[in-house]
């Protein structure tokens, strides 16, 4: 394990799979320097540079415990495997090496969990080593990008909001996108947990063209909606934070910047979009609707009470929901045997059959 601090040109900035703007040590000295972790970095090659090699940035805290620090989509991670044609030889080798990542990952203890890259697609070294594997889903878009390839409702929006008169740009005014976000923050109740400052650091070290912030404008010049992404040249770009003004809600902004910010991405030499999160049933009907593909990533966590906590939360709200689908069922049921006239009150259940005709029609 070495602390990435001392090795600012490392190779981990060159390595094919960490391609974008997480694996730059101006990145990574933004989330040390504001969520005060330290980045170190884990690097494995039992043979040499010859053999399979294995490199990933980490976090860990002040008590020494890796972690993912707030709204990073993931750990960059690097795998490069010998070159052979053999796909049992590079499993195996990716097993082999994973295992160490695992062990080391152990002797350090986590703190909430950690996700991985999608570039991951075996989560078998850490469920063999006894983490809870959960898995979490996002969408890529792929360059070149056109909005023809969204669904119509996407179109009609954005198109809504250009003939109203909103404009879009990219631009250095951090306080109108703090404004934006402050918007959403809000109306959904949570926080970011970043501040002001915050974006400037993060601006001032990655600079503008690797922190890209885009804002909508209403026609009457007010900030309606922006959002802020990680960008590197041939990487693929990193949806980091977004926001929008309730008055325009519904306006189409987000629509119309959304694509401007695509569109602006491919002139910037992107190869493609992450949207860093498709896992909320409501947010992912909006992704779905941007013509992405569906691309799974692995959060692993530690048995701990928290991780308990949360699956005796999960196993009563099934429990939960399975009573109600049960209940309601039953109630269509009953229901149509109402409609044809095989029920009656008589077959068991006390319950009117107007009541399940109710039901019935609130289930459909």
């Amino acid at each position: 394990m070495i602390s990435y601090e001392q090795h600012e040109k490392s190779e981990l900035e060159g390595a094919p799979d960490m391609d974008t703007a997480l694996s730059t040590s101006q990145w990574q000295t933004f989330t040390g320097l504001y969520w005060k972790v330290e980045p170190v970095r884990f690097e494995y090659a039992p043979e040499g540079m010859k053999g399979p090699v294995l490199r990933v940035v980490c976090y860990r805290n002040r008590k020494g415990r890796l972690m993912l620090p707030p709204y990073q989509p993931h750990l960059p991670l690097y795998f490069m495997p010998t070159e052979t044609e053999t796909i049992g030889l590079m499993q195996r080798e990716w097993l082999d090496l994973g295992s160490l990542f695992a062990d080391d990952i152990i002797a350090h203890g986590i703190r909430g969990g950690l996700t991985f890259s999608p570039a991951i697609t075996d989560p078998r070294p850490w469920a063999w080593s006894w983490f809870h594997v959960l898995p979490r889903f996002t969408d890529f878009i792929d360059f070149p990008f056109e909005l023809g390839q969204t669904d119509r409702v996407v179109r009609q929006h954005a198109n809504k909001a250009r003939r109203g008169g909103f404009t879009c740009i990219r631009t250095d005014n951090l306080r109108h996108a703090f404004a934006c976000l402050a918007g959403s923050e809000k109306r959904k109740n949570f926080s970011y947990g970043i501040t002001l400052g915050g974006l400037e650091m993060a601006h001032d070290l990655l600079g503008p063209d690797a922190f890209r912030v885009y804002v909508c404008y209403a026609p009457n010049g007010e900030p309606a909606t922006a959002r802020i992404v990680l960008h590197r040249p041939s990487g693929r770009a990193c949806d980091w934070m977004a926001g929008t003004i309730d008055t325009y809600l519904h306006s189409g902004a987000t629509q119309l910047l959304i694509a401007y910010m695509m569109n602006d991405l491919q002139e910037a030499d992107a190869v493609g979009y992450n949207s860093c999160g498709a896992n909320t049933e409501t947010v992912v009907h909006a992704k779905t609707m941007w013509g992405g593909r569906l691309m799974t990533q692995y959060r692993i966590e530690a048995y701990a009470f928290s991780t308990m906590k949360h699956l005796m939360g999960n196993m009563l709200r099934y429990r939960r929901q399975r009573i109600e689908v049960t209940r309601n069922k039953a109630a269509r049921g009953r229901a149509e045997k109402c409609r044809n006239g095989l029920y009656s009150r008589q077959e068991g259940n006390h319950r009117s059959e107007t009541k399940d005709v109710e039901l019935y029609q609130k289930g459909t």
